[in-house]
């Protein structure tokens, strides 16, 4: 009976699966878009959503349904996607299928299509079910999407619809219908809100899309300001970058909230749960938190900050704006705590001094943090008597001082308006004097000074110091050098000391009455001692113990904290001694030394070369060659030279050097003279033929007997004259007719020159005179080459020839007149162009041929 049943109720489900061999159709598909976020009522869609039901899937409750569903693109019917999919059996709702596609759905329709399939068959394709896009019916050129928002890091295809038989100009170069256009995926990788354009001839087209982050708040926390409502609070996390109604949302358990802050005027005092809710078109941010209201207490701010001042004390006032923190327990800086606190005391205050005070409390049982700071209140303390001064003594030649440091305004308490001194019994009131000679005299024990400074409160407690009758000053000075702009002193433990020990510095060159500093120190074992920065002047550094008696010098120093170039130029002097040459300067004064001395440069320049040496003296002895010397010298320190002085000389042989230069010349040149003299003497006659050769006589050319009459000039107005002959052996005819000058005899006779015509006529010879002519010629003789002076008139010879052995023919000096020989039967000379006279003591000859008939010589 059972497998009967069996058997008819499978025939009955093939019966209602099956209609004239047809499986059993898919029924109610229905097709729409997903609603996407936009400004804009048709911005585009990219969601397209299916549901269905089946009974075949209804009665196979045992079996999962397969699926396979198809999208094309409407138009040109292409596949744009396929997808099986798997389902349980439902008998009472319908399937879903969801698909979001690459372009927006407006682009161009989209048509769907189902089939169902298992093991054994498979169905058929329902009818399409197409969704119509904008292509089909847009008047103008559109752009999809527009005015939508997308995440960054999206890759976006956009869509132009243009009109029939148009094409796009720009990047819409995909054609997926008859009027639609798209573009390859572009990517957006940056927050931003670009724009699109589509340009098509005559109709060009745009749109605008955002870019942006979907929400990221975090930390909500809820808090409590005043007992009966509730603050919650979170922090804002990464920029959005939306805008407008596309900006985040929030809600807070349904409420809708402000941002950062959303208020709950109900507080329940128990632990809740509170959650935060951030939306914008790109996501949503899911915050919660979980607390009691009454722990997490955040008081305001008290209001109304009054004072009562003191010196040392101050009484802080103030109000609560809010009633309920009457009875709540809280606690306030500093330290203090009750119910509903208004007041407190400050303490210990610095006196003379002015403050500024804030104050702001939290919860005392349940703390959680402090509150809103008040409104600041300033308020001054009043004056207190001042702090101890600091004394101190300094010894100066025959002059003790004590010394006190001016209190600071911390120390003070007030206004100092003087200072007291006590020396024994003695009592003086100072007004500003921060130190006060006392002379020393002969005190035959220690005096006691104390010193108080006083205001308006009073004076200070005394400062004792004790100055012993014998100050000690005994003791070797040092040199310190400086390091890192001062000094460090260390010393021996003075096993005496009671209360540390006293370091004291001054300008060891610049030493005003008050210029002095000092430090006291802590009991040390071995000092290693504060660093005081002082440049470039010259200091004097002490160490002193502390004792119960006078103070006890241990240590004096002297040195530069910070040493630099001398600053002042040395006082160059030089002098000389011949080549010994003495340099000199004057140290630099000490208050522009600028550190200590290590020695002195010297330079010595000399035509072009320099000599560069380093004394340690002021003082150098040089010897040196004569010359042009120019000498510079600067002072140098550890850090370098100064300034040149300069100072030139020049050095010069000493007498003694010049006389016996002198000396040693003549004696050499009196020697060489000697040596050539005798060298002469044995020489003297090469030396003679060789200068000085003998002259040749005179010879005539025939037998001629001729006296003449020769004349010289001597003083003024006188001549001297003689008789002279010549003899010719060829004419004797004219021995009675033609006289001459006899060049050997000699008769002089000097009368005066005026009378020279009258006396010559008196002369035994006869004789004729020429009238004064001028001097034709006088021959140079060619051995002593020498020149021919202008000729004086002489009548010429024409017919008379006087001869020479050789050329050589001396002159005399001078001829005073000219005179004519003539014979008694007037002969005149034929042949005789000169005539040749020959003097022992002359170098010259005078021939002056006048005529053919005259001869004047």
């Amino acid at each position: 009976m059972s497998v009967w049943l069996v058997y008819a109720l499978l025939f009955s489900l093939i019966g209602q699966t099956e209609q004239d061999g047809h499986p059993v159709p898919i029924e109610e598909v229905k097709m729409y878009t997903e609603e996407t976020y936009c400004a804009s009522s048709d911005c585009g869609a990219w969601v397209l959503k299916v549901t269905w039901r089946d009974k075949f899937a209804e009665n196979n409750e045992s079996e999962k349904v397969s699926y396979d569903i198809e999208v094309l693109h409407t138009q040109q019917m292409k596949t744009v996607h396929f997808e099986t999919i798997h389902v349980m059996p439902n008998k009472t709702s319908y399937y879903h299928w969801r698909w979001t596609s690459p372009i927006p759905l407006q682009c161009t329709s989209h048509s769907v299509r189902l089939r169902r399939h298992n093991e054994h068959n498979i169905g058929e394709w329902t009818p399409l079910y197409t969704h119509k896009g904008q292509d089909l019916n847009a008047a103008t050129t559109t752009v999809y999407p527009h005015d939508q928002v997308f995440a960054v890091g999206s890759n976006i295809t956009f869509c132009c619809i243009v009109e029939t038989d148009k094409r796009p100009l720009s990047e819409f170069l995909i054609r997926i219908s008859n009027r639609t256009y798209i573009t390859k995926p572009v990517p957006f990788e940056e927050p931003s809100t670009p724009n699109i354009h589509c340009d098509v001839e005559g109709n060009p087209s745009g749109s605008t899309i955002f870019i942006g982050y979907p929400p990221d708040d975090q930390n909500l926390t809820c808090i409590t300001r005043n007992l009966t409502s509730l603050e919650c609070i979170w922090e804002k996390g990464r920029n959005t970058y939306l805008t407008l109604n596309r900006k985040t949302t929030y809600t807070l358990d349904g409420r809708v909230c402000e941002y950062r802050k959303c208020v709950i005027h109900e507080l329940k005092k128990q632990v809740t749960n509170w959650t935060l809710i951030a939306k914008n078109p790109l996501g949503v941010k899911t915050l919660t938190d979980t607390a009691d209201p009454t722990h997490r207490v955040l008081l305001r701010a008290p209001s109304k900050i009054s004072h009562d001042a003191y010196a040392r004390n101050v009484t802080l006032r103030w109000s609560w704006n809010e009633e309920s923190y009457a009875l709540f327990p809280m606690i306030c800086q500093k330290t203090f705590n009750g119910m509903g606190l208004t007041s407190a005391v400050l303490i210990n205050l610095q006196p003379f001094a002015t403050y500024t005070a804030q104050v702001q409390c939290g919860s005392y049982e349940h703390f959680y943090e402090w509150g809103d700071w008040s409104e600041i209140t300033e308020f001054s303390t009043k004056e207190d008597i001042p702090e101890a001064v600091d004394v101190w003594i300094h010894y100066s030649e025959q002059t003790t001082s004590v010394l006190w440091k001016p209190l600071t305004q911390q120390q003070s308490h007030g206004i100092i308006t003087g200072y007291e001194i006590s020396i024994g019994k003695i009592k003086k009131d100072l007004k500003t004097q921060l130190c006060y000679n006392i002379t020393s005299g002969n005190e035959k024990s220690d005096r006691i000074i104390t010193v108080s400074a006083k205001n308006s409160a009073g004076p200070s407690p005394p400062s004792t110091i004790i100055i012993p009758s014998y100050p000690d000053s005994e003791v070797d000075i040092s040199r310190i050098n400086g390091k890192n702009g001062g000094f460090e002193m260390s010393w021996e433990e003075y096993p005496y000391s009671t209360c540390g020990y006293v370091v004291e510095w001054f300008p060891t060159y610049k030493k005003t009455q008050c210029a002095v500093a000092w430090e006291k120190i802590p009991k040390c074992d071995s000092g290693a001692c504060n660093t005081w920065n002082r440049s470039g002047v010259r200091y004097t550094v002490s160490v002193y113990a502390c004792t119960d008696d006078s103070p006890k010098l241990l240590k004096r120093s002297e040195g530069y904290a910070i040493e630099k170039q001398p600053g002042k130029v040395v006082n160059l002097k030089g002098e000389n001694k011949g080549r010994n040459v003495e340099l000199s300067w004057d140290e630099v004064p000490l208050e522009q030394q600028n550190g200590f001395i290590q020695h002195y440069e010297v330079i010595i320049l000399l035509s072009g070369s320099e000599t560069i040496f380093d004394p340690v003296t002021t003082e150098v002895n040089l010897k040196l060659d004569p010359g042009s010397y120019t000498f510079r010298v600067r002072a140098c320190t550890s850090e370098g030279g100064g300034d040149y002085a300069t100072h030139k000389m020049n050095v010069e042989k000493s007498s003694d050097q010049i006389i016996a230069a002198t000396v040693v010349g003549c004696s050499a040149a009196t020697l060489i003279f000697i040596i050539i003299s005798v060298l002469c003497y044995r020489k003297r006659k090469w030396l003679k033929k060789l200068l000085y050769p003998d002259i040749p006589e005179p010879k005539l050319a025939g037998k001629w007997i001729t006296k003449g009459f020769y004349c010289t000039q001597m003083t003024e107005g006188y001549m001297k004259c003689e008789i002279q002959e010549v003899h010719s052996l060829e004419h004797p005819a004219i021995s009675g007719s033609l006289r001459v000058l006899d060049l050997i005899s000699s008769n002089p006779k000097v009368v005066p020159a005026q009378h020279f015509y009258q006396n010559i006529s008196e002369s035994p010879a006869d004789v004729s005179y020429c009238p004064v002519q001028k001097l034709t010629s006088i021959i140079e003789n060619p051995s002593y080459n020498m020149t021919i002076p202008e000729p004086v008139g002489v009548a010429q010879i024409s017919d008379l020839t006087l001869e020479m052995q050789d050329s050589y023919l001396p002159a005399p000096n001078f001829v005073q007149n000219n005179f004519v020989v003539k014979g008694s039967d007037g002969y005149k000379p034929q042949s005789a162009s000169a005539t040749n006279f020959k003097f022992m003591q002359k170098q010259f000859f005078i021939i002056n041929i006048k005529s053919k008939n005259n001869l004047c010589l």
